[in-house]
């Protein structure tokens, strides 16, 4: 067998393979033999069937047999010889085969690219102080009350605390919606996210009146059917209901079951937002270690895995049923997806350098943990994650967050900002 290696650009390879015409005529005759043993020809007994006639009727089929046979079985060799492993899918092209004579082949495919060694040396990270100022919490409790309120119709005109039943019609402006009539729609005339205008424009108004009200959504509005639209709305006011709060006392901590007073229920809010706090603190170091990690390592990545990257971000949007245009998408997540993708092998490499390993323990701990979420026996939990396929993905996880925790031990720590309101 004959093998030439061909670089390509980047991580792409090519393998021009050559097999004997000794090899090619072996195989023929096997495959030729089995037809003649299948084949099934009238006016000749099974088996019985000459091999010029079998030659004749199945030379096609017994050509791609022979193709596929030969290719599965020295391509692996060719590798091996070469010391190449091929990731995705590999591409044949350029097949030349007859009887009698050799036959060549080419097959395409991307490798892995050579880490010598992971630099993470003169890393830092930012440890940030979170606090909670006493207004977050009241914020909170404030937003407790109104989820907690007794809401009742009205006869007067609506205040900014207010909420209205009212129906809409965009009457200006051109918006891709299904309809442009809205029937018994809510407005929450209180609540901070609701369209400002709408806020603004519709207090005072009373049951059965009608205001028109016009609004610019933001670019970044979150329905890209309205971001950057100017719209008309004319609303027409049907009801009118207000909210009547229940008292900031003990009786409100018992109703909403976070304390047997005031004060335990300011406190574990208190709790709540500083485990939020921390917790967006910790995504903030993680990606400041991988993103530093990226740059101090820079390389070529397959783009098969980019690729992959790119198709599971694909398939996302289209489970949530999204309209979207699919190349735009694709071009908006490439620099993701090579960042991704650069993680993902150097902390791979890394492990590797540093002894980084998940351990049995590990694995039945992550286990134990799982089961105590989702309120089950711990075997139940192993036949589950067993059927899933998930084992894999589990443990690269835990190796993931080694490898964090490595790089974190490794880094200069400086104290940070104060987490603000908004958890950054």
């Amino acid at each position: 067998m004959n093998i030439e290696v061909v670089e390509k650009e980047g991580l792409k390879r090519e393998l021009n393979i050559e097999l004997p015409t000794e090899i090619v005529n072996e195989e023929y005759e096997k495959t030729y033999d089995e037809y003649r043993k299948k084949a099934k020809i009238k006016g000749f007994r099974p088996g019985k069937i000459p091999a010029n006639v079998v030659r004749n009727r199945f030379k096609q089929e017994a050509t791609a047999d022979v193709v596929d046979s030969l290719i599965n079985k020295y391509f692996p060799e060719a590798l091996k010889e070469k010391k190449l492993e091929p990731i995705g899918k590999p591409v044949l092209s350029d097949i030349e085969i007859e009887e009698g004579k050799p036959l060549t082949f080419t097959i395409g495919f991307e490798v892995l690219p050579e880490i010598e060694a992971v630099k993470y040396d003169d890393m830092t990270i930012e440890e940030p102080v979170v606090e909670v100022p006493d207004d977050e919490v009241d914020k909170v409790l404030e937003q407790m009350r109104k989820g907690n309120a007794e809401v009742r119709s009205v006869n007067r005109p609506a205040g900014e605390h207010d909420i209205l039943i009212s129906d809409l019609e965009i009457i200006e402006g051109d918006v891709d919606t299904d309809t442009k009539t809205m029937q018994n729609q809510e407005i929450d005339l209180d609540n901070e996210y609701t369209v400002k205008e709408f806020r603004e424009g519709l207090v005072g108004i009373k049951s059965d009146e009608t205001r028109e009200i016009k609004i610019l959504y933001p670019a970044d509005y979150s329905d890209e059917n309205f971001a950057g639209k100017s719209l008309v709305y004319k609303v027409m006011a049907k009801e009118v209901k207000e909210r009547i709060l229940p008292q900031m006392n003990d009786d409100f901590a018992k109703l909403v079951g976070q304390g047997e007073t005031l004060l335990e229920l300011k406190l574990a809010i208190r709790k709540h937002i500083e485990q939020e706090k921390s917790a967006e603190a910790a995504r903030g170091i993680k990606k400041s270690i991988i993103d530093q990690l990226v740059e101090k390592n820079p390389m070529d990545v397959p783009e098969s895995m980019v690729e992959s990257y790119l198709n599971g971000v694909v398939e996302d949007y289209k489970k949530n049923e999204e309209k979207f245009d699919e190349k735009e998408l694709r071009e908006k997540f490439r620099p993701v997806g090579v960042n991704s993708v650069t993680w993902y092998l150097l902390f791979h490499r890394l492990a590797a350098q540093e002894k980084i390993e998940v351990s049995v323990e590990d694995t039945e701990n992550w286990i134990k943990k799982f089961a105590e979420n989702y309120r089950m026996e711990v075997p139940k939990a192993k036949e589950l994650l067993a059927k899933t396929g998930k084992a894999s993905e589990i443990k690269d996880g835990m190796l993931e967050e080694k490898a964090v925790d490595f790089l974190m031990s490794k880094a200069d720590k400086i104290k940070g900002t104060v987490v603000n309101k908004e958890g950054n």
